[in-house]
């Protein structure tokens, strides 16, 4: 299920100036909001079926960046120049996440930014998108940089894009080992995959935990993608995003245009019927 969050800027409170790397305190918002409500997410997450863990870091959701239609760039910040920004937050789960989201989240305020500028965001308004009916091929867009890494020869990791020779399989292999950790068995369906670029992409540097000993660089890329898989597969990535990094806030895509199911079917509870499920 995925849901849009609606952001009233509390311009009166810090400002409306944002660093351009907030993904890292966008995601500690999200989670810290999890783990003040823990007790009503292990609720949730039992109600679906998966066992209750003490990390909620699970993947089991993805979130996009914030879209903000007007800003202007100054260096490394980012003036807001309207009033509401929205982001979208997507659940694997669906019995009960209506209600928990709502909970989790309503008339909730965060704070986003580093020493140098912050932003207060008030949730004004949650709105239920209406669910895809998931077919084996389908075009997406990034909502936030898609993150792979590879090995080098010396074991040290490498951030690669969609120009990488094996970033197809970059990609195939991040999906499927999705599903075995959800479902807890290898993906034996239709291994049919292909992946090609629609769009030039567009390298993101970002910063984790700017101005602290603990920063470092996060690179992903931005574009729009072709895919042909398993619908199921499909349904996991909308849902839980792609690639490295997910919990941070990376990999969260968005379908532009889909061959649909001809009965709107849910992939998950039929997986769910022959299995059973564990939490990741």
């Amino acid at each position: 299920m995925r849901f849009k969050l609606v952001l009233s800027v509390k311009s009166e409170s810090f400002g409306s100036v944002l660093p351009v790397s907030y993904q890292y305190e966008l995601s500690a918002a999200v989670y810290r909001r999890i783990r003040e409500n823990f007790e009503l997410y292990l609720h949730w997450l039992s109600s679906n079926g998966f066992a209750p863990i003490d990390d909620c870091r699970n993947r089991l959701f993805s979130f996009s960046n914030l879209y903000i239609p007007r800003i202007r760039v100054e260096y490394d910040r980012l003036h807001i120049l309207v009033k509401r920004v929205q982001m979208w937050i997507s659940f694997l789960p669906v019995r009960g996440t209506h209600e928990f989201v709502k909970q989790l989240f309503s008339g909730e305020t965060f704070v986003l930014g580093d020493r140098r500028s912050r932003v207060e965001l008030e949730v004004e308004d949650i709105v239920e998108c209406p669910a895809p009916g998931f077919g084996e091929e389908a075009e997406y867009l990034a909502l936030s940089p898609i993150v792979f890494m590879v090995a080098r020869p010396n074991r040290s990791m490498e951030y690669v894009g969609p120009d990488y020779p094996g970033y197809a399989d970059c990609f195939y292999r991040s999906v499927l080992g999705k599903y075995e950790k959800i479902f807890g068995r290898p993906f034996d369906g239709d291994t049919g995959f292909s992946w090609s670029l629609l769009s030039e992409p567009k390298r993101k540097g970002i910063f984790m935990m700017r101005f602290t000993p603990e920063e470092s660089k996060v690179i992903g890329y931005m574009y729009k993608f072709k895919l042909s898989m398993s619908p199921i597969l499909h349904q996991i990535m909308y849902e839980t995003g792609i690639g490295e990094k997910v919990n941070l806030g990376f990999g969260c895509v968005e379908i532009l245009r889909q061959d649909t199911t001809p009965n709107d079917q849910n992939f998950l509870s039929d997986e769910k019927d022959d299995t059973s499920v564990k939490i990741i």
